[in-house]
């Protein structure tokens, strides 16, 4: 019959790997039909793919650096500077140059588009009176457009000219509208301070961070723990602090919690910057991100956060791209019509250049970014950009993508008759980009903190948000969500059973290897000058490469770090050995063990109770012990000279020969002090049941009673029987008063 626990272990094991199967099933189902939901999306709303169309150039007559441009219906004012010299008057055509742009190319135009009488006048006298006057860039913001003007060589000293846009055409209104000009939010969350309230005492005591995550900058490192233990102060995180000498009142704590992810700013004890960490709850993983400082904005619908030269999103994906952050500010957020696209503006007042980023909400990415002198979007769509480069040039390179960023009176192809397109697009991309979600959790896989949880809490609140999930035009993306949720639902409490069986295993695991980690520091800094110090070392390793080896049987277990640390053992204990086998070759090497063995001898004489001789007696099986060890070691090395190997066993055979001669003492000195102390107990114990007898003959006044003291005082024979069975002459005493108690009590029974 199997044993029990193999076969219950074993349903264990295939009941939660059938539903992992199960699940990776589902998930392969549920892709699958979000690729063809996709693509029907595509066909009734239109689909409009980011492609790069051309690359155009565009001529000025001096040498300059683009700055800036910006769309006007279906033409674009290019702005740059040129280096004056001698010039007295700055003229239109050394700040701007017009072009028409249809089909992918552009057309240069006059200056009709900007001729207006005061808008030249304050030109003009703009440059007059600030002799650092540049043009830096243009701001849109329909329908108006600014004309941007540095006076100085602050960024922030602007001037800004207003105009309006009316279809193809400018109607120029102000030169006094630089307050208009202004930058949103570059946080999408408000910091909050971490207080002495949030601070927890012990040992290694920390600051409780909404009770997500722990912090403290003491002992050096500042550290994060994801258990609220101040008994232990190993963490997740750590980094070292400039002044190790510090306490927790000394740090400043700020965090922010967005769902998964909580954001700190913390700044320890007498540094001049703060650092940025991002920790994701889920995950139960930190990073450190710097970036957030400056710039920190919340992706659409909560799905993380998006920096300048990055993202970190609440599943735990994270991308930095190779770019400078340096100064960047954003500046704001294009979304497309279709409500999957959206394109993140970034401005550098500094270096005057633009950063894009466009993340596709149901993809959960960000292409590559780009790095602009300038950029327009028209009403098509179509991107157009300057290549950023400092070196002035008369020829410059236009990139032209289309984007799916179309305006508002753009027409986008689309089936109205279509169930779909009742539903609406942007309803689609949410689901769609939920579904994503789920995928991305489920390849996440157990890693992911409450896994089964979220994807059973998840796929419900899809089934119940989206009423068209069921229906043909949407591929019944409900059929393997259901199944995802059923499957997640049944998997929860199989994954507690694994996970538990899991920590029981990654425990043990750790005690074992810390003793061994323990015992190799030991041995490496403790240089070994007696003999007994090679045994015992080798007897240590013996123990430890078992307890290694018996970690093999655990189930879950990490069988490489397992094999690398008995092999590690291994190594040791072999090179012990060695160590071992050249100390023998000395002369006085076994001395020790032949003081030792002389030293119990004189013991041996001393003893005079049989406790003693007990106690004697385990530390000659441990010396034995200790000795065959040895003998073992010397008989398996490889030792070339045969006769350093005989030299060797015979002296350890001498040593033997003393210890099996003072074990012939022992056991005769043992059995004559139980002869001596036997008999003092013996007459006692057995004068302690004749007083029994008499008592239990006096209040035996039934035969039941007599059968009951009998065999009381019968049991007390057998164990009295059991301890003195080494002595023959005692066993006989034993018998006699036995047979006593039996015809004692007979004869009280038939009174």
């Amino acid at each position: 019959m199997p044993n029990q626990d193999t076969s219950n272990t074993t349903l264990e094991n295939s009941t939660y790997e059938i539903l992992k199967n199960r699940l990776q099933q589902s998930a392969a189902d549920l892709r699958e039909r979000l690729g063809k939901l996709n693509e029907a999306r595509k066909e009734v709303f239109g689909a409009i793919e980011t492609t790069l169309i051309a690359t155009e150039r565009v001529h000025t007559t001096h040498n300059c650096i683009p700055y800036d441009m910006v769309p006007v219906g279906e033409n674009f004012i290019f702005g740059y500077n040129v280096h004056l010299g001698l010039k007295s008057q700055v003229e239109l055509s050394d700040v701007f140059s017009l072009y028409s742009y249809s089909d992918h190319s552009f057309h240069e135009l006059g200056y009709d588009l900007i001729s207006n009488a005061t808008f030249q006048d304050d030109f003009q006298k703009l440059y007059k009176y600030y002799k650092d006057t540049k043009f830096v860039r243009f701001v849109l913001n329909e329908p108006f457009v600014y004309m941007v003007f540095q006076i100085s060589k602050s960024a922030s000293d602007i001037k800004a000219f207003k105009w309006q846009i009316k279809g193809d055409s400018l109607v120029y209104l102000n030169n006094r509208s630089e307050h208009e000009i202004s930058a949103p939010e570059q946080h999408a969350f408000r910091w909050k301070r971490a207080t002495r309230d949030d601070q927890r005492a012990g040992k290694h005591p920390h600051i409780s961070v909404a009770d997500r995550v722990f912090v403290d900058t003491l002992g050096g490192d500042l550290t994060l723990k994801v258990e609220d233990n101040t008994d232990a102060g190993q963490g997740i995180y750590q980094e070292p602090v400039e002044n190790p000498d510090q306490t927790l009142d000394d740090a400043e704590v700020y965090y922010s919690v967005l769902d998964n992810l909580v954001l700190l700013k913390i700044r320890p004890y007498q540094e001049k910057t703060y650092r940025y960490l991002a920790y994701n709850a889920k995950l139960q993983e930190a990073r450190r991100i710097d970036a957030i400082e400056e710039v920190c904005i919340v992706l659409p619908d909560d799905q993380g956060i998006l920096f300048p030269n990055g993202y970190y999103l609440q599943t735990g994906e994270f991308k930095a791209f190779e770019i400078s952050q340096d100064s960047l500010v954003y500046e704001k957020t294009i979304p497309s019509p279709n409500g999957e696209d959206f394109l993140y503006v970034f401005y550098n007042p500094n270096h005057h250049v633009y950063q894009l980023l466009p993340y596709n909400l149901i993809n959960q990415e960000i292409a590559n970014p780009i790095v602009a002198h300038g950029f327009a979007i028209f009403e098509n769509g179509e991107l157009c950009y300057f290549n950023a480069d400092d070196e002035p040039k008369k020829h410059h390179a236009i990139r032209i993508w289309q984007t799916p960023f179309v305006g508002p009176n753009y027409p986008l192809s689309s089936q109205s008759d279509s169930f779909l397109y009742k539903v609406g697009n942007k309803d689609i991309v949410r689901a769609m980009a939920e579904c994503q979600a789920l995928l991305t959790l489920i390849d996440k896989g157990e890693n992911y903190q409450n896994l089964y949880v979220d994807l059973q809490r998840q796929s419900t609140t899809l089934l119940d948000a989206y009423y068209w999930l069921n229906r043909d035009e949407a591929q019944k993306i409900h059929e393997p969500l259901t199944a995802l949720r059923d499957t997640a639902s049944a998997a929860i409490d199989e994954f507690e059973k694994v996970t538990s069986i899991r920590q029981n295993t990654q425990q043990q695991v750790a005690e074992t290897t810390q003793a061994v980690d323990q015992l190799l520091r030991e041995l490496k800094s403790q240089p070994k000058k007696h003999i007994q110090e090679f045994v015992h070392a080798l007897a240590r390793l013996r123990e430890k490469r078992g307890e290694v080896i018996s970690l093999k049987e655990l189930r879950y277990v990490d069988a490489v770090k397992v094999e690398e640390y008995e092999k590690t053992l291994a190594e040791v204990a072999q090179t012990t050995a060695q160590d071992t086998v050249k100390f023998l070759l000395r002369g006085d090497a076994l001395a020790p063990f032949t003081k030792q063995v002389t030293g119990f001898e004189q013991e041996l004489v001393k003893v005079s109770k049989v406790v003693d001789i007990q106690e004697l007696e385990k530390k000659i099986t441990a010396f034995s012990g200790e000795l065959e060890m040895l003998m073992e070691v010397v008989s398996n090395l490889k030792i070339e000279d045969a006769t350093q190997t005989t030299q060797i066993i015979d002296r350890i055979s001498v040593i033997f020969t003393e210890l099996n001669k003072l074990k012939a003492q022992l056991k005769r000195k043992r059995k004559e002090l139980l002869g001596q102390e036997g008999k003092a107990e013996f007459h006692a114990q057995s004068k302690l049941i004749r007083q029994a007898l008499v008592n239990y003959l006096d209040v035996a006044d039934t035969p039941e009673k007599t059968d009951e003291y009998l065999n009381k005082l019968m049991v007390q024979l057998e164990e009295l029987e059991g301890k003195f069975a080494e002595f023959p002459e005692m066993l006989n005493q034993i018998n006699e008063l036995r047979e006593e108690i039996y015809n004692a009590f007979e004869s009280r029974k038939e009174q």
